[in-house]
């Protein structure tokens, strides 16, 4: 048991941080957007990096947390986040534990992130009226604060599933070792990993909008909005998308250009041309963060409406 919980932290909830190598797109690159940074000290002890995005026409009244998905915290969405804000929202973010710009040797467990979120919410105790918009883990995230927070009654759950054991059956083949992670898990934080997401949306009251697309390799249709989908709740939205994996919310333009990139940085790495880390760095330069992660307006307006409605 011990040796498989700490293979399964050193390979999933271990510490992420940019590499410096991949492009990331910043506050910076979106003239008139401003990011106010701080952190604070969760239960766990750790620093927490906080971010509140905006541009100077915002709607003071409104709110958005956006939950980031498993990697380098926050800065894979900034696109995204901008989209928002040039919608006259402000935007809560945060790095989660072991993430980037947050302290912390790991992620802990794959329900950190709600704990964190969650926390920071308990720290801040905004006064707008807030929504929550979350990717793939953010997604599940997102469903969780929602769930877990009375304050919240909209969210967006982005390519999410609704529970950990599923999630981690899709990437855990073997059953022993599977089971072994999720007792692992329910350890960690009992109250958010056996807590019944799909008994909660059947009944729940609160607004929900899904965005998939049926093709995701990632996180499965059928263990996220097609599972949602079943539960026949009209307060329950869903955006289907076809051929867009992973990432619903992007052009197909977009997604094209980054797997194409991606594909020949992959080749290029294992045949050996690339080397270095100037070598590997030097093969992103032409490759812009912008150009592959452009937002599909007609998804991204959906979520901005559903948000403001």
């Amino acid at each position: 048991m011990g040796r498989i919980a700490r293979k399964y932290r050193e390979k999933l909830l271990c510490r992420y941080d940019k590499d410096g190598i991949a492009p990331y797109l910043s506050v910076s690159d979106f003239p008139g957007l401003t990011c106010k940074e701080w952190t604070f000290k969760n239960s766990a002890g750790v620093n927490v990096a906080c971010f509140r995005y905006r541009y100077e026409t915002y709607d003071p009244a409104k709110l958005v947390v956006f939950c980031h998905g498993l990697g380098p915290g926050h800065t894979a969405y900034i696109a995204e986040i901008e989209y928002l804000c040039k919608n006259g929202l402000q935007v809560l973010t945060l790095d989660y534990t072991g993430c980037d710009r947050s302290g912390g040797d790991g992620m802990l467990s794959v329900n950190r992130p709600t704990r964190d979120t969650v926390e920071l919410l308990d720290y801040l105790k905004p006064t707008e009226e807030l929504s929550v918009v979350g990717h793939s883990l953010g997604g599940y995230t997102a469903l969780n604060v929602i769930r877990m927070t009375d304050a919240i009654k909209r969210g967006v759950i982005i390519s999410g599933f609704l529970y950990s054991r599923q999630m981690l059956g899709h990437f855990i083949k073997n059953r022993l070792i599977n089971y072994l992670v999720e007792r692992a898990e329910r350890k960690t934080d009992r109250e958010i990993a056996c807590a019944d997401n799909a008994a909660y949306l059947k009944k729940t009251t609160d607004r929900l909008l899904f965005v998939a697309s049926r093709d995701d390799p990632m996180v499965p249709f059928s263990i996220g909005a097609g599972l949602a989908q079943t539960l026949g709740n009209e307060r329950l939205e869903f955006l289907v998308e076809e051929d867009k994996k992973h990432n619903p919310t992007y052009t197909t333009e977009a997604l094209a250009f980054m797997r194409n990139s991606f594909a020949e940085y992959e080749r290029l790495v294992k045949d050996g041309t690339l080397k270095t880390d100037e070598e590997k760095r030097a093969f992103f330069s032409d490759k812009p963060a912008a150009k592959m992660t452009v937002q599909d307006p007609r998804v991204m307006d959906r979520v901005v409406q559903f948000i403001k409605e």
